[in-house]
């Protein structure tokens, strides 16, 4: 009996043990849980809070041969994690109503602000009208111009007939997404704040460069049919940057690896009998070879112009004076049947949009922008032309939705797709184009 009783007595020790320990483990995470609501409590904190006070209230119930007692802090916790639910509930509550009035003062400002964007835009959007190179009054008119059509000029002309026009170039660091397969560019100006802000988004049907010419013919000054150059007796092409800048942008390859300046390439090893040759592996007009440059006392050395190189000489390893086309550099392809990479497309149709602010963003001044880069003639004799001819592609634009009675007011740019039909037979302006643009975004 006595056994009995000893044993009872250390399983009794051991549950007490058992149950402190895990009200003491409760009452952390619970009181850590309240710690986490000062400020302003969240509903994910406050739940946190409930759950833990759930297990905490088990750990309460499973303690039952502890004295009542020594339950009594445990029990004060628990209260106050009630009390602390309460009031954190209670500060939820008004936070939220104040966030919600905050929103709804921040809508009714947005919405206040887009209706006098809207206003402006929707008084300034118009049909482009005028002739691009001959301003005249009311005229709304953006085209292609600069070198090679590499800019925008946009014309806006209100009172007079003498404005020049303002020239915008593309930004290159803008991303625009292509539409239906036809290339985005953003193009932007560098006036100052006084001439406002221009800016234009164009889409354009830029084709993928064809398979080019073969390389060359060793031994003609004037390639054939079918070739782009003629090469020396040995298969080279001399490629004197100075002489024919053309072949500056033509010129690449790992070896020409730097971004910006001069970069020099040393001798190799003197070999007795043979002349000195710096050989640098590379490619011209797409095409894999090696270039080949005899110094002299200079050094062979590659300069970095545009969207290639000029390729010279410096005085020394250590001098940085330049000069464009010394050193006799040479190119002789790996393959002279090789397939040269034909230029990139040059001429071609774009859509588009312009818009400008005035400098205190009080008048918008909007159209759109419809025009073909590089040597495109127009087709003669369209009036005696018969059939049909369909487009199905993309459209681009402005837009504004513009109420003074509580109506819808949005402002912005637009996608779209269209699917348009041009009929030759009719030739009318009201039945000369039908179809359908949709799918706006």
């Amino acid at each position: 009996a006595a056994q009995m009783a000893l044993n009872n007595s250390i399983d009794t020790m051991n549950r007490m043990a058992a149950q402190r320990s895990a009200l003491m483990t409760s009452n952390a995470a619970l009181q850590a849980a309240i710690d986490a609501l000062s400020g302003a409590p969240t509903r994910a904190e406050i739940d946190a809070v409930i759950a833990e006070r759930a297990k905490h209230h088990q750990a309460i119930q499973d303690a039952q041969d502890l004295p009542r007692g020594e339950l009594t802090p445990h029990l004060i916790l628990r209260n106050h994690a009630d009390a602390a639910i309460t009031q954190a509930e209670k500060t939820l509550l008004a936070n939220n109503a104040a966030q919600e009035e905050q929103d709804r003062k921040d809508a009714e400002a947005a919405a206040a602000a887009m209706a006098v964007t809207a206003r402006k835009l929707y008084t300034g959007i118009s049909e482009p009208m005028g002739t691009d190179g001959t301003p005249a009054n009311n005229d709304r008119v953006a085209a292609y111009t600069g070198t090679n059509d590499s800019q925008i000029r946009v014309t806006i002309n209100d009172a007079t007939s003498t404005d020049a026009g303002v020239v915008l170039s593309a930004d290159k660091d803008a991303m625009i997404a292509e539409h239906h397969g036809w290339e985005g560019k953003r193009y932007t100006d560098t006036l100052p704040a006084s001439a406002g802000v221009y800016e234009a988004v164009v889409y354009s049907n830029v084709e993928d460069p064809e398979m080019g010419d073969k390389f060359g013919q060793p031994g003609v000054a004037t390639p054939a049919t079918g070739y782009e150059y003629g090469l020396s007796d040995t298969g080279q092409l001399v490629t004197d940057t100075s002489a024919t800048a053309a072949y500056v942008d033509l010129i690449g390859g790992s070896n020409f690896d730097h971004s910006a300046g001069v970069k020099r390439f040393p001798l190799p090893s003197p070999n007795p009998g043979q002349a000195t040759v710096v050989s640098v592996p590379g490619n011209f007009h797409g095409v894999p070879g090696t270039y080949t440059c005899t110094p002299g006392a200079a050094v062979c050395a590659a300069n970095v112009s545009g969207k290639g190189f000029q390729l010279g000489t410096v005085v020394s390893a250590t001098d940085a004076t330049f000069t464009d086309g010394g050193g006799a550099w040479m190119f002789k392809p790996s393959n002279a049947e090789a397939r040269v990479r034909d230029a990139e497309d040059s001429a071609y149709a774009s859509y588009g949009w312009w818009l400008h602010k005035n400098e205190a963003e009080s008048v918008f001044t909007a159209s759109a922008f419809h025009d073909e880069k590089g040597g495109v003639t127009a087709a003669a004799g369209l009036d005696n032309l018969n059939g049909t001819a369909t487009y199905v592609g993309g459209a681009a634009g402005k837009y504004a939705l513009s109420s003074s009675t509580g109506g819808t007011n949005d402002a912005g740019h637009f996608t779209a797709r269209a699917t348009l039909e041009a009929n030759f037979t009719t030739n009318t302006a009201a039945t000369a184009i039908t179809g359908m643009i949709d799918q706006f975004i």
